[in-house]
């Protein structure tokens, strides 16, 4: 059995700031959890750092907030961003393009509204625990394909 706190005793004194950042128990035991990459769980430890709890919808992966957290290739973020698209641990708010980052929200928290910055998803009142559905491993498919051959030798 579980002890009660004392009264008055604020359990979040405890931690240096006062703040944390809260990912589900049952999340980091589901399946999925266990065959994400160390890239994706380290965005989402990342991601976890842009997080107010007033914000979710509104985290920025682009490679210059990033490259300040360590990442070192484009490449295995975009590997990283897609996967946990992937098991829907996070999902686009808003879709990037010129001058515009892809805007990400955690599908265990609600997504949130601030005003004056719309996105292309609403509001919601409840999490999408959209990360509990059961999904094939993940697998990396690049965008484009290269149309030259290998080693500049066309298979004959």
């Amino acid at each position: 059995m579980a002890r009660k706190p004392k009264p008055g005793a604020d359990r979040w004194a405890d931690i240096k700031g006062g703040m944390a950042f809260v990912v589900p128990v049952q999340l980091t035991r589901h399946e999925s959890w266990r065959l994400m990459s160390p890239w994706a769980h380290k965005l989402v430890a990342d991601l976890s750092t842009q997080y107010t709890g007033y914000n979710n919808g509104y985290l920025c992966a682009a490679w210059t907030l990033m490259k300040k957290r360590g990442w070192k290739s484009r490449t295995t973020l975009a590997k990283a961003c897609a996967e946990l698209e992937h098991y829907r641990v996070i999902e686009r708010t808003q879709q990037g393009g010129r001058n515009r980052p892809n805007l990400y929200a955690f599908t265990w928290r609600r997504i949130d509204r601030i005003e004056g910055r719309p996105l292309d998803v609403g509001a919601t009142l409840t999490s999408s625990n959209a990360w509990d559905a059961p999904l094939v491993p993940f697998r990396y498919r690049p965008k484009f394909r290269s149309s030259c051959p290998l080693n500049g030798l066309e298979s004959q």
